[in-house]
């Protein structure tokens, strides 16, 4: 389950399915409709998604549940996590996940589909799906890292860890520890949410979107039109 707390303008959505925070087609399914919520609530400016206070931040889907599936049941719970990332990649609200212990599967495409991310050095992130004759991910996880970076995670589901997502790019920042994670990845959430407040408050995010979708000198225009509009009122 998905378990929601404020602190500020920030919502924590911790994820809440130990040992290690694996989530269930069901799980996924109640995220878009927590994602409507928040983005309803006015005062929320930014989330960030942790697994604390448990060993894992998410340990992704459970291949339990898939063995016991026939193909329609999977074509079902597969469009469920689908629908799960797109509410947080497509949300105007930004993301940041909180990265500690693994982040595997579905749990390292959530992470991909949040804005930014934060984590311990020795997070681990994979996609180790290959491993038990499955495949997914490798288009959420391309949007941080480079194709070859990413089709080596895809074809060898060997994991990293936050060291390495670091040098990579696809962590923006370090902290030691699990609490630390935390505690930066709410404190840059609240920075975000503060600077993007009144004129730009919700509309840089679906900008952002557009923007990596299209080529250069239209998507500087999509720009040129939100500073346009923004500064225009600033008077």
């Amino acid at each position: 389950m998905f378990r929601v707390e404020r602190e500020g303008a920030v919502a924590i959505v911790r994820i809440d399915s130990p040992p290690v925070n694996a989530l269930s087609f069901e799980r996924w399914r109640s995220l878009p409709p927590l994602i409507r919520e928040l983005e309803e609530d006015a005062s929320v400016s930014a989330l960030v998604f942790t697994g604390l206070p448990h060993k894992h931040f998410c340990g992704g889907n459970d291949f339990k549940e898939f063995a016991a599936l026939d193909a329609q049941g999977t074509s079902q719970g597969t469009a469920a996590v689908r629908e799960g990332m797109r509410a947080v990649y497509q949300s105007v609200l930004p993301a940041v996940a909180a990265l500690h212990g693994a982040a595997m599967g579905s749990g390292f495409m959530l992470a991909s589909a949040c804005d930014m991310r934060i984590a311990t050095p020795d997070a681990r992130m994979a996609l180790p799906e290959v491993k038990v004759g499955a495949f997914g991910g490798y288009s959420l996880i391309r949007q941080l890292m480079s194709p070859g970076q990413a089709r080596w995670m895809t074809y060898t589901g060997r994991p990293i860890d936050g060291t390495r997502a670091y040098q990579l790019g696809i962590v923006q920042e370090l902290a030691d520890t699990p609490d630390a994670v935390l505690a930066a990845s709410i404190a840059l959430a609240s920075e975000i949410g503060t600077l993007t407040q009144d004129r730009l408050n919700r509309r840089i995010k679906p900008v952002l979107n557009q923007l990596d979708r299209t080529a250069l000198w239209d998507a500087y225009d999509i720009e040129r039109l939100l500073a346009i509009d923004t500064m225009g009122k600033a008077g």
